[in-house]
């Protein structure tokens, strides 16, 4: 696949415009932030958030948990032990109380140093998001409709995008109960390929993230994703121990051509990475080598 420059979604002139060509399945080319920029700033943080905002990075994967009292937070795990100095379930935590904790620094863990940013709510990342980028909702599905409330009282369903695996019918059965809808993404893989195109034809999701274990996975021959494109975004997952057949960060890292090069030759064009600024900077450099002249 040939890089055109109209296709890098950072070098367009709004969030709107990346919407626009997202949602009219045109393939813009974008890496997607894991838990936003979070190298200086804590990973699924606000500062990690204004980072991509900064850097005009329009897909933003963040982690949803729901609280004791049901408010929705920004964390990976299921504890707060990791990334906080706190510790304990976040399901028997009150907001209150994940409020007195500290995030820690970059991804946490044992040896990371205390910052003096807080863990923040979902309802605290919508002004910064509006108008100017769109958040793939992970761990989200199984809060999908305390996220749809939030969504629906702000409308701000041109800035999400809410992901899963499950069966086509109990997709549906969700979506066709509300009157209105976010951005949906469907993990793609052998092992569900047979829904193929009761998903196409009753969902029409606007990503497909491809999973695969070997490059000779069904979901990735030409076949699959010629299909793919001609119908929706296809998102692939570089990170490290992901299902990305070691098309990985790590491989990009050392030889970009072969781990991110390899997702962009194919078409697949969302590309989630812990790395968004070195794949933009490889990007670009790769869109001027496949520049006509």
């Amino acid at each position: 696949m040939a890089v055109n420059r109209q296709t890098l979604g950072w070098q367009l002139n709004s969030y709107d415009d990346f919407f626009k060509a997202l949602q009219k399945k045109q393939h813009p080319l974008t890496p997607v932030a894991h838990r936003g920029l979070w190298n200086p700033a804590p990973e699924n943080s606000l500062p990690a958030i204004q980072n991509c905002i900064n850097h005009n990075i329009y897909l933003i994967e963040l982690d949803m948990q729901l609280t004791k009292d049901g408010q929705i937070v920004l964390m990976h795990d299921s504890t707060v032990d990791r990334t906080t100095n706190g510790s304990g379930e976040i399901e028997q935590l009150t907001l209150k109380e994940i409020k007195q904790l500290s995030l820690k620094e970059l991804n946490g863990g044992p040896n990371a140093k205390n910052t003096k940013e807080q863990v923040p709510t979902l309802l605290e990342v919508l002004p910064l998001i509006k108008g100017k980028a769109m958040i793939n909702a992970d761990k989200a599905w199984d809060l999908r409709h305390e996220l749809y409330a939030l969504v629906e009282q702000h409308d701000l369903f041109d800035h999400f995008m809410l992901k899963s695996d499950k069966p086509v019918e109990q997709l549906t059965a969700f979506f066709d109960s509300n009157p209105r809808n976010m951005s949906y993404m469907h993990k793609l893989s052998d092992k569900n390929l047979h829904q193929l195109d009761l998903l196409l034809d009753t969902v029409s999701p606007t990503a497909i993230e491809l999973l695969f274990y070997t490059e000779d996975d069904v979901v990735v021959s030409d076949k699959i994703i010629s299909k793919l494109k001609d119908q929706t975004n296809l998102w692939g997952n570089a990170l490290d121990f992901a299902e990305n057949a070691r098309r990985s960060d790590s491989l990009s890292l050392l030889d970009p051509d072969k781990g991110w090069g390899w997702f962009i030759d194919r078409g697949i064009t969302l590309i989630q990475t812990n790395y968004s600024l070195q794949f933009m900077d490889y990007a670009e450099k790769k869109m001027k080598v496949n520049e006509p002249g």
